[in-house]
């Protein structure tokens, strides 16, 4: 059995691109394996990449969004998050900036957006990076400018009932509940277990 070490990368040995949009693309790959099979059909999904917010008033609530996702046909409770256009590609704090006031109406100062974690979707069939941002001192500055097919609610809930809204569920969106916690421990609201 080999290690880690040993593995070498899988070599594509051909691919057809089967979406092919400004903000999504699928491919199909055929891979070679070493020293294994053949794959004649590894799909891979392919876009900028998203940005997620965690914002946080001056007082300490959360802003949260409701808002239904049809991939699920349900409606979810999340932070404020959204793709990255292709001329944020290389900061993606604009895009932190610009959803943040897109989907709430609110705005932080560029010194209080703090980059809170990078992290992959889905490493095994995405290239999807996302970056999560920490908004502190969050203020309504604004209106919503959402795109004509969504509706999003907003509502401010306190550490303890975000806390809440995790632990029944209600808030269960995986990369956001990751999202919360780091930046629950961030503020000192959780007890650090390396202290």
């Amino acid at each position: 059995m080999k290690t880690l070490a040993e593995q070498k990368p899988w070599t594509v040995l051909s691919y057809t691109r089967l979406i092919d949009t400004p903000y999504l693309s699928v491919r199909c790959e055929q891979v070679a394996i070493p020293d294994g099979p053949t794959l004649h059909d590894y799909y891979i999904i392919e876009n900028f990449g998203w940005v997620g917010i965690v914002p946080v008033t001056a007082d300490g609530c959360f802003l949260l969004n409701r808002q239904y996702k049809h991939g699920i046909g349900l409606e979810v409770l999340e932070f404020p998050a959204g793709g990255i256009d292709p001329h944020e590609r290389d900061e993606p704090v604009l895009t932190a900036h610009r959803e943040l006031m897109e989907e709430s109406g609110y705005s932080v100062a560029p010194e209080d957006m703090i980059l809170l974690a990078h992290m992959y979707a889905n490493p095994t069939g995405a290239e999807t990076r996302i970056w999560w941002y920490l908004a502190q001192n969050i203020q309504l500055t604004g209106e919503q400018k959402i795109d004509p097919v969504e509706v999003i609610e907003n509502m401010l809930v306190t550490p303890q009932e975000l806390l809440q809204l995790i632990a029944t569920g209600q808030f269960a969106v995986q990369g956001q509940i990751a999202a919360a916690y780091m930046a629950l421990e961030r503020l000192g609201y959780l007890r650090s277990t390396f202290e």
